[in-house]
């Protein structure tokens, strides 16, 4: 009878199973490594960060003068426009509800 590769152990042997020698299979788990971590430069970490940083700030694509002043007045006139919608609602719906009340 051909065994399945994740049948067999390290030995190709087939691991015995529970009551075929009348002791159970107890799985033991590795040693963990404790590894030390070096001492760490914070300096260094800083410095790499803000190289990091200014190398990200490079890529950014910066509007001119001109586009800013240009979306700066698209956002001026809606909010203009969306404030004055809201306060004509509010008028409606206040005389409205005086008409109600009355």
């Amino acid at each position: 009878m051909a065994l399945k590769k994740q049948d067999k152990d390290q030995n190709g042997k087939k691991p015995a199973a529970k009551g075929e020698t009348g002791k159970e299979t107890k799985i033991v788990p590795k040693k963990q490594v404790v590894v030390k971590k070096e001492a760490v430069n914070r300096v260094e970490q800083v410095k790499k960060y803000f190289r990091g940083v200014y190398n990200e700030l490079k890529k950014v694509h910066w509007p001119t003068r001109r586009e800013v002043m240009t979306y700066t007045g698209v956002v001026v006139v809606a909010v203009i426009f969306v404030g004055t919608l809201i306060w004509v609602f509010d008028l409606g719906m206040s005389r409205f509800i005086q008409l109600i009340i009355r």
